[in-house]
């Protein structure tokens, strides 16, 4: 039996194989490497060669990984090439069974097409009853010598839409974000209406899948961390859980001021103590705040002050005013 996060992985990650639809004519058209990429790394590689019976070939891949839905983490950067040792081509359909070369009881099995350069494929032994129907997994075809990626970041996941390169437009709109902010007399009239703007900004590239790092998604929460409504917060919270999904793993604090934030606009109680607020009739306070349900240790692993810190720091507040 393969191990159960790769049976997770298989099972929310590809489609039944019922909905596959056929376009290959001849098996000879899946000679080739096929690659299942995650932005520009490569994940799987199918090598195909064909056989006066089917084809033959191997499977490369990472040694251990585990999967959520569309998710990717802990890939290991050591790689296993599992051979192909049953292959089946019918309705233009091919079926082929891998063997893990680690572990001769481990078989999966999986049903692939193609249609030009791109193909998909899908697990071919799924038990009935299974109740996922999620998008297929496509395969790229790739030139001959393409080789898996093991350049994996330990505590990062992956996605099918990845990349390493920050956007651009999202770090100028973080910037202005920041300097707006950092004037000695900040209009907060003229603040909270460029603050809007860049909200729609960011939701523009959100929509778009223009964004990627974690860097990217760090700086997106804090532009959502000062909107205006629940919904903001709830989408910067969000955003920040992304950015510490890629890796960034100083969006940790932007993740729990976030939950803060949303909290105490919902009139609850916040539960790290990252808010401070006043106005001209109230001296600063962090209230309310259930200051009991999150020790100092738990903060501690959020980049959160301890509860004596943030007692001087509310005084300073206090004596400012």
């Amino acid at each position: 039996m393969r191990a159960v996060p790769f049976r997770a992985f298989l099972l929310c990650s590809l489609a039944l194989s019922a909905n596959i639809s056929a376009h290959a004519s001849d098996r000879k058209d899946f000679a080739g490497s096929w690659a299942l990429r995650l932005g520009d790394r490569n994940l799987f590689v199918f090598y195909f060669s064909s056989s006066a019976d089917c084809v033959t070939g191997t499977l490369e891949r990472p040694a251990r990984m585990s999967a959520t839905n569309s998710l990717y983490a802990n890939i290991s950067a050591n790689v296993r090439r599992d051979p192909i040792t049953k292959c089946r081509f019918a309705n233009s359909v091919l079926h082929i069974t891998t063997q893990n070369s680690g572990n001769p009881k481990d078989e999966d099995s999986y049903a692939i097409t193609i249609q030009g350069n791109q193909a998909q494929f899908v697990e071919d032994d799924v038990p009935p009853g299974v109740p996922y129907i999620p998008e297929p997994v496509k395969l790229t075809h790739v030139t001959a010598g393409t080789r898996v990626s093991t350049n994996w970041e330990p505590n990062r996941a992956y996605t099918l839409t990845d990349s390493d390169t920050s956007n651009a437009e999202m770090k100028a709109i973080y910037g202005e974000d920041q300097r707006v902010r950092s004037v000695q007399k900040i209009d907060w009239k003229v603040v909270g209406k460029s603050d809007a703007e860049r909200r729609e900004q960011t939701r523009k590239l959100l929509a778009d899948g223009a964004l990627h790092t974690g860097k990217d998604y760090e700086e997106a929460a804090f532009i959502f961390q000062h909107g205006s409504t629940a919904q903001d917060y709830l989408v910067a919270h969000t955003l920040a859980m992304v950015a510490v999904s890629k890796g960034d793993s100083n969006a940790i604090w932007i993740s729990a001021a976030t939950l803060d934030r949303y909290l105490e606009i919902v009139k609850q109680q916040q539960i790290f103590g990252t808010q401070y607020s006043s106005d001209p009739k109230q001296k600063w306070t962090q209230e309310p705040y259930d200051r009991t349900l999150i020790s100092d240790a738990l903060r501690n692993q959020l980049g959160v002050p301890s509860q004596a810190t943030q007692a001087k720091q509310l005084k300073a507040y206090q004596n400012q005013q």
